[in-house]
Parts: structure tokens; C-alpha cells; sequence
């Protein structure tokens, strides 16, 4: 093949164009060759085929993302050049033209910054699924990005060891959760109820970390049967000396004072001195039984 040939065969498909402006501001903006090369692939992909399947883009757009030179859109496959151009416009009095494209549109955008203000502050990398479960709450709960936020750094600091963020987002949906202040009155309540749980826990000797049954077990001691803290703490005194100290014991002793309609503890101290007083008659009637059945006509017996 000659020379004009191989041109021609190069040149046949297009070519990848790089403003010589971009390359003045190479130092400035911190770009490498290495950045450079990685943009111009980019740029041959197309901002809006940035293919998983294709490992130079993906590590083009790692590369570039990580220094907050684009906004990057794994689920529909999209990148633009947004970041990069702020930069320019902030650092090098340079005002950018704003252009509306079907990559950057106000929405995708608040995705893109939302996204890059939680790896911030979590300090990695989202997975594929986080992103898609942070989404599809957004989407299903009709959540604001802000919102999501305060309540993913929350989960990701107290919970994710112990829920999956889906059901996370389904108990927070679930007590109502809608802006900032109710999303605070709901951790408000949840750490109340872990710390107390805890706390019973400890009073039973048991050192593992709460389940979903006993949180859901004193949900219902206070909320459905209203019960203080402070009783069901007494009925934890009344548990602690049993074979098997647990929360199914603990669970039976409230309802016994449930159905009694116990809820102080004054009325449990009576309810109680009553019971030893009932015991304490009972035990003098057998006694007394027991005598009257031992009675025997001695009268035959002579000296």
C-alpha cells in the first residue's frame, strides 16, 4: 500500500480534532499526554457511547472523572466535558458558552454532581448497583438529591451492615420521611430504639448487636402496648433470673401486665404484693388442709 494510499485509508473514516487552546491549557488544568490521549478517545467514542464493554473508555473515564475534568453517566453509557470547562471558566477568566445537549440536561446533571458529592465525602467509588438503588429512591419516593444524600451517609456510617439500602429506604419512606426535618426525627428514633435495645441486651448478658425482631419486639412494648422504658426494664429484673432470659420471656411478661393493664410501676407493685399475699393465703389453706386430713381419733388407745 503507498503512502497516499495509507493516508487516505487513515483519513477515510474522519479524524479526532484537538483545539489548540485545550493543549495551551495543559499545565494550568493539570492534564498529562496520558489525559490528553484519554480525551481524544473519548472524543472518538463520542460523548454519548462511552461503552462497558470498551476497557479504554472505562479507563479513560476513571481517569478523567477522578480529577473532575467530566461528569460521567454509566447507566445510559454518557459523558460531557461540563467540569473541564468550569474549570477553565473559573481559574483562567475564560466565560465557556453554555450549549444544551441531550448529555447535560438539569437533570443528569444533578445526578452527575449528587453522585460525585457522596464519593467525596465516602472517599470511593460507587458501584453500578449503589448508583441504581440511589436512582430508583429518588425516582420511587420522589426524593430530592439533598435529601438523598443526608440519608446515604447516614445508612453507609450506622447500617449497612445490617440492611441492604432498598429496605433502608423502605422503612425511612415508610415513617414518612419527606424532607430534612422528618428524615432527622426519623434517626432520632432509630438510634433511640438501637440504644435501648442495646441496653437490654447487656442486662441479659447477651454482647451480640440487636436483631430486627427485638427492635421491632420493643416497637411494640412502647409504641403498641405503651410502656415506659423504665417497665419494660422491670420486666427485664423479672427475666434475668429465668432459665432461658430472652425476649420471647421478656415479651410474655409485658403482655401478662398488658392484659392486666399494668403500666406503672406503682400498679406492678400492687399487682405483685397481691400476688404474694394470694400465694401466701394459699399455702396457709393447704397447711390448714393438711392438718385436719392428719386429725385421728386416739380415743381407743387406754395405758
Amino acid at each position: 500500500m503507498g503512502k497516499q494510499n495509507m493516508t487516505a485509508w487513515f483519513l477515510e473514516s474522519g479524524f479526532v480534532g484537538i483545539p489548540k487552546n485545550l493543549i495551551g491549557l495543559m499545565e494550568p488544568l493539570g492534564l498529562t499526554f496520558d489525559d490528553l490521549g484519554k480525551i481524544i478517545y473519548l472524543l472518538y467514542c463520542g460523548c454519548d457511547q462511552v461503552k462497558k464493554s470498551d476497557r479504554y473508555a472505562q479507563e479513560a473515564v476513571k481517569t478523567l472523572y477522578k480529577k473532575g475534568l467530566i461528569n460521567w453517566f454509566p447507566e445510559v453509557e454518557k459523558v460531557d466535558f461540563s467540569p473541564m470547562f468550569n474549570i477553565i471558566g473559573e481559574n483562567l477568566g475564560v466565560e465557556p458558552i453554555q450549549v444544551e445537549t441531550a448529555a447535560t440536561t438539569t437533570s443528569e446533571l444533578e445526578y452527575s454532581q449528587f453522585i460525585k458529592n457522596l464519593e467525596k465525602k465516602l472517599a470511593r467509588f460507587l458501584s453500578v448497583k449503589e448508583k441504581v438503588e440511589l436512582q430508583k429512591a429518588a425516582q420511587q419516593y420522589n426524593w430530592s438529591y439533598d435529601l438523598l444524600y443526608d440519608m446515604y451517609v447516614f445508612y453507609q456510617s450506622n447500617f449497612r451492615r445490617q440492611y441492604v439500602f432498598s429496605f433502608f429506604a423502605k422503612m425511612a419512606f415508610g415513617a414518612k420521611v419527606e424532607d430534612k426535618e422528618s428524615l432527622a426525627q426519623f434517626i432520632e428514633k432509630l438510634n433511640y430504639t438501637i440504644y435501648k435495645v442495646v441496653e437490654i441486651k447487656r442486662r441479659l448478658g447477651h454482647k451480640n448487636y440487636p436483631t430486627e425482631v427485638e427492635k421491632e419486639c420493643y416497637q411494640k412494648w412502647v409504641n403498641e402496648w405503651k410502656f415506659t422504658h423504665e417497665m419494660v426494664l422491670l420486666a427485664v429484673e423479672q427475666t434475668i433470673h429465668a432459665t432461658d432470659p430472652s425476649f420471647s420471656y421478656i415479651d410474655k411478661v409485658l403482655e401478662n401486665w398488658h392484659n392486666a393493664e399494668i403500666k406503672t410501676p406503682k400498679a406492678l407493685e400492687v399487682y405483685l404484693q397481691n400476688r404474694k399475699n394470694e400465694k401466701k393465703n394459699k399455702n396457709t389453706r393447704s397447711s390448714g388442709q393438711s392438718f385436719e386430713k392428719d386429725k385421728r381419733d386416739l380415743s381407743y388407745l387406754v395405758e
